[in-house]
C-alpha cells in the first residue's frame, strides 16, 4: 500500500513539470545587456534548458558585434498576488554582452 501511495505522490509531482522557453524582455545595446524571462503559475515546476538561453542571449550580441554573453544576474517578481501567495511569477535573466 505504502508503494502505490508513493507512486501517486510521485506521477503528480511529475506532472506539475512545466518546460519553459525563454523569451527575450528587452536589450539595451549602449549598456551591451540582453534581458530574458519566462513566467510561470504557482504550483508549476519550470525547467528550463539553460544553454538555449545563453545561445539566444549570444546572438543578440553577435547582431551587436560581441561574440559572446554571460550571465550576470536574475529577478524574480510577482505578476499576480503577493510575494507570499502569488499565483504568477516572472523571471528575468540578464547577460552582459562580452569580447
Amino acid at each position: 500500500m505504502n508503494r502505490l501511495l508513493l507512486i501517486a505522490i510521485l506521477a503528480l509531482a511529475a506532472g506539475c513539470t512545466t518546460y519553459k522557453l525563454w523569451n527575450e524582455a528587452g536589450s539595451d545595446q549602449d549598456a551591451a545587456t540582453v534581458d530574458l524571462a519566462y513566467e510561470y503559475r504557482k504550483f508549476e515546476s519550470p525547467q528550463l534548458d539553460e544553454r538555449a538561453g545563453l545561445q539566444m542571449a549570444r546572438e543578440r550580441c553577435k547582431d551587436w558585434g560581441y561574440p559572446n554573453a554571460q550571465r550576470k544576474g536574475e529577478d524574480r517578481q510577482c505578476l499576480d498576488g503577493t510575494p507570499e501567495s502569488c499565483n504568477k511569477w516572472r523571471v528575468t535573466r540578464q547577460y552582459r554582452c562580452t569580447k
